[in-house]
């Protein structure tokens, strides 16, 4: 299936949607180009009548920084007036608006407003990451976005930010948010008899998602107030992982060692990355 995939992309690399100055003009392309190429989406919302969308064509876009760096993303112009539905549902109210995002389309980063050359270098070199580490779960979500699929792009998405630095993990953690969100739908629309149990572990990657951003004390808090009486059995493995790199986050060695005991040597060898920025 990966290989057929491939192949669709490549077809589309030869099609006119691709234009000389190496914008695309089909939204649907741009998503799987950038799935099939471990890309980010570079949008653009313009229109023809729009002035600052002309001033950023001749004094942005075009010039050859800028144009090198673009190399890193699938560039994508969208005109408003021929994309009315689309810019309704990324709350596009005026123009130039510029969205970094995902190959399905979730927002990484976004800004109204006339851009100068010099602000669009900063964004793109900022921005300029090879998804490859999300790759599959980015397809297989493509491909259906059901809840087993959602749950796990949004579990991958955090393990993503946990490798990035800090600045950029506060953006990239609203594209697992997001995934999570469609995950708690699907699982209240699907037949799944342990429910629950995925309910109550969504719940605890929030916390995860309070130790990433570097509020440990916080997720402790939270941890503290969960019920263990009612935590399930397939869950403990995980509330006891959090619980570990919270307190040596929070330089609570004694009940970290305690937490340690606990957990496996994957597991123990899996938090290792929380920790190497302190180092």
């Amino acid at each position: 299936m990966r290989n057929i995939f491939t192949s669709l992309i490549v077809v589309l690399l030869f099609t006119s949607s691709l234009s000389a100055d190496n914008w695309l003009y089909s939204f649907d392309d741009a998503k799987k180009m950038a799935l099939s190429t471990n890309k980010l989406i570079l949008v653009d919302f313009w229109a023809t009548w729009c002035g600052p969308c002309k001033r950023m064509d001749s004094e942005s876009w075009s010039k050859e920084e800028v144009q090198s760096l673009m190399n890193n993303y699938v560039p994508v112009k969208i005109d408003l007036d021929k994309n009315k539905s689309l810019a309704l549902k990324y709350g596009v109210r005026g123009i130039p608006y510029v969205f970094i995002m995902d190959g399905n389309g979730k927002v990484i980063y976004q800004q109204m407003s006339y851009k100068p050359k010099n602000e669009v270098i900063t964004l793109l070199n900022k921005y300029a990451i090879s998804t490859q580490f999300l790759s599959q779960d980015l397809i297989n979500y493509y491909k259906k976005d059901s809840f087993s699929n959602a749950y796990r792009l949004a579990i991958k998405y955090q393990d993503f930010c946990v490798l990035l630095n800090e600045d950029l993990r506060y953006k990239f953690i609203k594209a697992s948010d997001s995934y999570f969100d469609e995950a708690k739908i699907a699982l209240k629309k699907s037949g799944l008899k342990n429910k629950d149990r995925f309910s109550q572990k969504i719940k605890l990657y929030e916390i995860q998602k309070k130790i990433i951003l570097n509020n440990s004390k916080k997720a402790l808090k939270l941890l503290d107030k969960f019920n263990k009486n009612k935590l399930d059995e397939k869950n403990l493995q995980l509330y006891n992982y959090l619980c570990y790199i919270a307190y040596k986050k929070t330089k609570n060695i004694d009940k970290a060692s305690e937490m340690s005991a606990k957990l496996s040597e994957k597991d123990l060898k899996k938090s290792e990355v929380f920790f190497k920025s302190e180092v």
